[in-house]
């Protein structure tokens, strides 16, 4: 049995970029997100925009949901701002600046050491060439929040299209579980008359046996053998995994349980079914069963 609604299911991994134009810059984001059990933000802002961190952290948070999400924001000055400080001016200003601390904190000469100069020299706002200090304006703030939606959105399309691949994957795997359900039924009822001929055989070398305690025999090996409980719950544990992928985009998690308990089914059935063809049947299975785990290691 196939699936055939609109589906939702999205992948965790997705790519999405977005530019915008604020005030003395134009701005891109850029967004890689893979698998991960939970939420794992990277993001790199230069200096002017890291005030925003927390409030664009939190804006990624609640669009991605999960994955390991790597957000990079670069700024590239328009205008007056190209226009860049000669290298040996700002070691000039960078050095006068220097002096001006060393005057300040030291009162003796000795009172310096290499290891200061050497991380005053190192020290990375001595050596920022940019003399202006960004002032945004609301409208600008507002602009970067709905940029970065924009590659959020884009990240999501993203991740709906590689679900759709996910979800034919899964919805064949699946189908091909379901599938042999029928397959052990059918090969139950010749796995029963094997054993009640097995049983004749062997019962026909005991003197003194009557039909009845026979009969309790056959009963008692048929009722341990029994597995249609377990074809029972793996049929609605499958038809229960499709109506949830078929349900909503963020299912990853809850299709994992579901599988544990898919497995679980299986496993039994293999262990009581005592017959070749059946656990060839369930060795198939299985291993349309991992195949589904490991989809669903990617799925949102």
């Amino acid at each position: 049995m196939t699936s055939k609604k609109n589906h939702q299911l999205h992948s965790m991994t997705g790519f999405g970029k977005a530019d915008i134009d604020l005030t003395g810059y134009k701005v891109s984001w850029e967004i890689r997100a893979l698998n991960s059990r939970n939420i794992d933000i990277n993001i790199k802002l230069d200096s002017p925009l890291r005030p925003f961190e927390l409030t664009l952290r939190k804006i990624i948070q609640e669009g991605l949901v999960r994955g390991k999400v790597d957000v990079s924001l670069s700024l590239e000055p328009v205008g007056s701002k190209k226009e860049n400080t000669s290298v040996e001016e700002a070691v000039d200003k960078r050095l006068e600046t220097m002096m001006a601390l060393l005057k300040k904190h030291l009162r003796k000469k000795e009172d310096l050491s290499t290891d200061m100069v050497w991380q005053l020299l190192l020290k990375e706002d001595l050596w920022n060439t940019s003399e202006e200090v960004t002032l945004w304006q609301d409208e600008d703030i507002i602009l970067l929040q709905k940029s970065l939606g924009e590659a959020i959105a884009q990240t999501m399309e993203f991740r709906r299209a590689e679900g759709e691949q996910i979800h034919t994957f899964l919805d064949q795997e699946l189908g091909c579980i379901e599938g042999a359900i029928p397959e052990v039924e059918q090969q139950l009822s010749e796995r029963n008359q094997l054993l009640r001929e097995g049983l004749e055989h062997h019962t026909q070398e005991i003197k003194d046996l009557d039909a009845n305690r026979f009969e309790q025999e056959v009963l008692y090996y048929l009722d341990k053998w029994d597995v249609t409980e377990e074809l029972v719950r793996l049929s609605a544990h499958c038809a229960y995994f499709r109506t949830t992928m078929d349900g909503g985009k963020i299912t990853g998690k809850k299709l994992q349980f579901i599988t544990q308990e898919i497995g679980r089914e299986i496993n039994t059935l293999g262990s009581k079914a005592s017959f070749a063809p059946i656990q060839h049947i369930v060795v198939n299975m299985k291993e349309n069963l991992e195949k589904i785990k490991e989809q669903l290691a990617n799925v949102l």
